[in-house]
């Protein structure tokens, strides 16, 4: 794949350049206009798009790509990739030609750039007569780019006068909006919410042991010390900040916060929450520790340089070190079992060279925005997967969604608001959750989600598109 498919024919120009893609970027958009220079340019593009996605399409607008952009709405994902182009002959006699791409490749620049994505792309001159149908077909796609109003678009199923017979999709056209039009749509603009897994290592010196602590006195001597068995046996962890800003910290990783009680839905890839949900509510999405690791940061920067601090934290470690020891002694245990010695005591220049680097890594990393925001707010939100197109794992992913609603709405006082905003609608459907199947469920929401709540100006699924909002409005049933 290259893109010198996308050429102009010599002593034409672009009229109209028609792209129809579930996915797209903008690294492509910009190769497409520089290179065809098309007097009109339209993106059509499956409604499930990624708002950040959607964002830097307009960023490009905004930076003059003079592009129209429509969603194109389908019960599941908008599949078709067809590239539509008409040329118009720049002298008399005005003739027209008109080409179409079609075939695996996406809208983006890892399927046009050549180096990356094997794709498979056909080619097709289109003839004024024999091929009127499918052009009729992408005039009236395109015709819907100038209307206000969602538009229709019926199937077209026919031959091609050099190729064999082809399928063109219905669909509906719409502008985009800010929320998504279905209910899977929906599910798939949402965000992960994955907790920052890394956060117990920061300010946290792990000391490898000579040997595993067998589970008794020993390892009892070691936890007096303030060192702790995390994972391996043969492994502890120190906390060389100390005091009770460390305590908390490491407290709250296993404490589950109340906003993913609220917010959020269990599923088999995790904690989904909505992307309208995050981009809202963002500021507390956070761990319970947020405070006490900011603070630790804080600690880190300010004296991370510090010298004397330095040395302060040194003398603690080899300090605890040299109770263990101690205490080891006392119970006739070999110390040396465990521990680096020299003369019959702590070896102090093994361990003061394992903090000294230990301390240099986090001072790196709370240099680190990047770092600084996953540990002090302790989730990070990846987008989720872009699999709609593959149906059975897709099923399995609305399976376990719907199922945990399920699950929260037979609570006698759920903390879900999702699952409270679907109760609502399943009684104004007149149905008893209670007895539905996680499939009926899904159907439920997926035939109703753009139903009007009769005499509430809004759709069901809005209603529930804005769980995170305010509980102050209820209806009456």
């Amino acid at each position: 794949m290259s893109y010198d498919l996308l050429s102009v024919p010599d002593g034409y120009r672009t009229e109209v350049a028609l792209v129809v893609a579930p996915y797209v970027d903008a690294v492509f958009l910009n190769h497409l206009a520089t290179k065809l220079k098309p007097g009109r340019f339209c993106l059509l593009v499956d409604d499930g798009i990624q708002l950040e996605a959607l964002s830097k399409i307009h960023d490009c607008q905004r930076k003059g790509l003079k592009i129209e952009i429509r969603v194109a709405r389908a019960v599941g994902l908008m599949h078709m990739k067809a590239f539509y182009f008409e040329f118009v002959r720049k002298e008399a006699p005005r003739r027209r030609k008109r080409r179409l791409l079609f075939g695996s490749a996406n809208a983006t620049n890892a399927a046009f750039s050549g180096g990356i994505n094997a794709e498979l792309v056909a080619e097709s001159e289109l003839k004024i007569n024999e091929d009127s149908e499918i052009a009729a077909y992408f005039s009236d796609v395109l015709s819907t780019f100038d209307s206000p109003e969602e538009q229709s678009v019926p199937g077209l199923s026919t031959w091609m006068s050099q190729l064999p017979f082809i399928r063109f999709p219905a669909l509906r056209s719409a502008r985009p909006g800010e929320l998504p039009s279905g209910f899977d749509a929906w599910l798939q603009q949402g965000m992960l919410a994955a907790q920052y897994r890394n956060a117990p290592q920061f300010a946290t010196l792990s000391i490898q042991l000579k040997k595993s602590l067998p589970q008794d006195l020993v390892a009892r001597i070691f936890a007096r010390s303030s060192f702790t068995e995390k994972g391996e046996r043969n492994v502890v962890r120190y906390s060389y900040l100390n005091g009770p800003d460390t305590q908390e910290a490491e407290a709250a990783e296993s404490e589950q916060p109340r906003w993913k009680s609220r917010l959020a839905v269990w599923t088999h890839l995790g904690d989904w929450i909505s992307n309208d949900c995050h981009r809202k509510r963002s500021k507390i999405m956070t761990s319970k520790a947020f405070a006490a690791r900011n603070r630790n940061i804080s600690r880190i920067l300010e004296n991370g340089c510090d010298e004397k601090w330095i040395e302060s934290r040194i003398e603690q470690l080899l300090a605890r070190l040299n109770q263990v020891w101690r205490e080891l002694e006392a119970a006739g245990v070999a110390p040396e079992q465990y521990i680096e010695g020299w003369n019959g005591k702590v070896n102090p220049t093994s361990y003061r060279l394992r903090f000294l680097k230990k301390l240099d890594q986090d001072l790196q990393l709370a240099r680190d925005g990047d770092f600084k925001s996953r540990y002090v707010n302790g989730y990070e939100f990846p987008a989720m997967p872009r699999f709609r197109q593959d149906t059975i794992a897709w099923e399995a992913f609305v399976r376990s969604w719907c199922e945990s609603i399920a699950v929260e709405t037979a609570k006698n006082r759920t903390l879900s608001l999702v699952a409270k905003r679907i109760k609502d609608v399943m009684k104004y459907l007149q149905k008893d959750l209670s007895e539905l199947s996680w499939s009926e469920i899904a159907e439920l929401l997926r035939q109703n989600w753009e139903a009007e709540w009769e005499g509430e100006g809004i759709s069901l699924g809005d209603w529930i598109v804005g769980y995170h909002e305010s509980l102050g409005v209820e209806f009456k049933f």
